[in-house]
């Protein structure tokens, strides 16, 4: 039943603000939520925003054809979005194109420029990609085409020879603020460009327009909730409330989410993972038209469709899952420090997810490869865990690699088949070498042991004041001591767990997600101690508070530290 073998209680003594507690175990203060506009950074401090800015002036005052080519998940299309957005409220000639991921694989190459040149490009603008395009953007240079690059994937040794490259993990980036996705980049060239075409007023209620798009391909690429992201994501989440795009109203109803307060748990579990399904399993193009379109019917059409692409994403991952798994023997955990398995049927759309599952299963960094191209070459996937830089050691591998990119927690690439030994082989030398066993145990961080009467409403609306959570403000996790198991029984097709637990004679709903079939491993009448998050549930109009679990061991267990 127990997941995590240690459970690690920040602060274990008495306290009088749990406010205060949360914000001290993150050592955070109310100031670092605040919410003013000193948050929002001068755009001209990345690195050649500058000579971003003044192509982008030039090619739309001389209605020049810019063709934004973005990515096909959720970052990219929500990055596309936004500067298409922009182009077209200040009468820009501007196209788009997106990669397909099984024609194109990751990024910009050099069929896509010859794509963009076919639409009459003059300027092509990346959008979550072009980082590492080098070949592309040297086809585009011999063509006569200039190319911007908007990206915030970890950059290789050396830059691409494009005429500005806007990242703020550059390496001679001064940018104060290094954790923007894609979109937030996205924005930021927006809002520098915004300063000479339109005038203040209409300036700033045009930015804050645009912040349900940033927060939605923000929190969907797992981007920390911290520094100019909290500001970005806090008030895109208010804006998304009360959104007029036609096509996210529609997906927050076929989803059935339209009820549910947003925060970055509707966002990440809901709405993400929809605009995600149609660079998984289709076309990105579907998730596009949904951001932009304006007509009802149509949005909801659109709707429907990017929901049933992501039953399907379930099915595939689900299959993919338990294959992966078949690979991962007793003797392969106990010898190695990283997963590394193939298949050669697998989704290439699922493989990421793929990834992200056994990384979260096995504690260890996952690789994950298929050849779902059958055509000689593996594409594939990679997630970390234990705090190892997964996008560096996937460099370390350059010399058997075609392509490859990412950042320190997730990674992609590709390489011919006959690579793969050698390719596992470095990356094990490499976990073996780097990763030690006590940064791979499972530990479960929690920041404090509730009282059963803080288990109400009331906890749950002090602790909305230090959301949005995410990377770097993760959401608290807390204790609650000896409960007894009033009801446990399976829900969601037999998926979820679902209880009810007694603390101190006061009666909690809880709800384990993904942890069905425990439901043969514990009974009523067990005494538990219960690891989980809080939450405000809302069923058949009665709002109540749920435990969100994270673990369960037995009662009183006494190894916390």
């Amino acid at each position: 039943m127990r997941r995590y073998p240690i459970w690690h209680i920040r602060h274990p003594g008495d306290y009088d603000s749990l406010a205060d507690v949360i914000l001290a175990n993150r050592s955070l203060t109310l100031m670092d939520l605040s919410d003013g506009s000193e948050g929002l950074r001068d755009p001209f401090l990345m690195k050649d925003m500058d000579l971003a800015v003044e192509r982008l002036l030039e090619a739309i005052r001389r209605r020049e054809r810019i063709v934004v080519f973005g990515d096909y998940d959720a970052d990219g299309v929500t990055s596309t979005a936004v500067l298409l957005d922009f182009l077209d409220r200040v009468g820009a000639d501007a196209d788009y194109l997106l990669p397909d991921r099984y024609r194109d694989g990751y990024g910009m190459k050099p069929p896509g420029v010859r794509r963009a040149l076919e639409r009459g490009a003059r300027l092509i603008v990346t959008a979550d990609n072009g980082i590492s395009s080098f070949e592309a953007i040297e086809a585009a240079n011999a063509s006569g085409v200039d190319v911007v690059v908007i990206d915030h994937h970890h950059p290789p040794e050396r830059l691409p020879a494009a005429l500005a490259v806007v990242n703020p993990n550059r390496v001679d980036c001064a940018y104060p603020f290094k954790g923007l996705a894609a979109v937030g980049v996205a924005f930021k060239v927006v809002q520098a460009l915004a300063q000479t075409l339109m005038a203040e007023g209409e300036r700033r209620s045009y930015l804050n327009s645009l912040l349900d798009l940033v927060a939605l391909g923000s929190v969907a690429d797992v981007a920390p909730v911290t520094g100019e992201n909290r500001l970005l994501i806090r008030r895109g989440m208010q804006v998304l409330d009360q959104t007029t795009r036609a096509g996210l109203r529609a997906l927050r109803e076929a989803t059935g989410s339209a009820n549910r307060p947003v925060d970055t748990t509707m966002i990440g579990f809901f709405l993400g993972p929809r605009i995600n399904s149609a660079g998984r399993l289709a076309s990105a193009d579907l998730a596009l038209s949904l951001l932009r379109c304006q007509d009802a019917g149509e949005a909801a059409q659109l709707a429907g469709e990017l929901n049933a692409l992501n039953t399907r994403r379930q099915e595939l991952q689900s299959t993919g899952m338990a294959e992966a798994q078949q690979q991962v023997g007793e003797e392969e955990l106990d010898q190695h420090r990283i997963l590394v398995v193939r298949g050669d049927d697998w989704h290439l759309g699922v493989v990421g997810l793929i990834a992200g599952r056994l990384a979260d299963a096995y504690w260890r960094p996952a690789v994950v490869c298929t050849d779902a191209r059958k055509n000689g070459v593996y594409t594939g996937s990679a997630r970390t865990a234990g705090g190892y830089n997964i996008v560096q050691a996937v460099f370390r591998c350059a010399d058997l690699l075609t392509d490859y990119g990412g950042h320190a927690d997730a990674a992609g690439f590709s390489f011919p088949c006959e690579n793969y030994e050698a390719f596992r082989d470095r990356l094990i030398e490499d976990a073996d070498r780097l990763l030690s066993e006590d940064r791979l145990t499972p530990r479960l961080e929690l920041d404090v042991a509730l009282r059963p009467s803080e288990i109400s409403l009331e906890t749950v609306s002090v602790l909305s004041a230090l959301a949005p959570f995410g990377t770097g403000n993760e959401c608290p996790r807390f204790l609650l001591r000896d409960c007894r198991v009033e009801s446990c029984y399976a829900v969601g097709q037999g998926a979820h767990l679902k209880l009810t637990l007694d603390a101190g004679g006061q009666s909690c709903d809880a709800i384990w997600w993904r942890q069905g079939e425990l439901v043969y491993l514990l009974s009523v009448g067990d005494r538990v101690d219960a690891a989980f998050a809080l939450e405000a549930n809302t069923y058949r109009g009665q709002t109540r508070v749920q435990l969100v679990l994270d673990d369960l061991r037995p009662a009183n267990s006494e190894d916390d530290f």
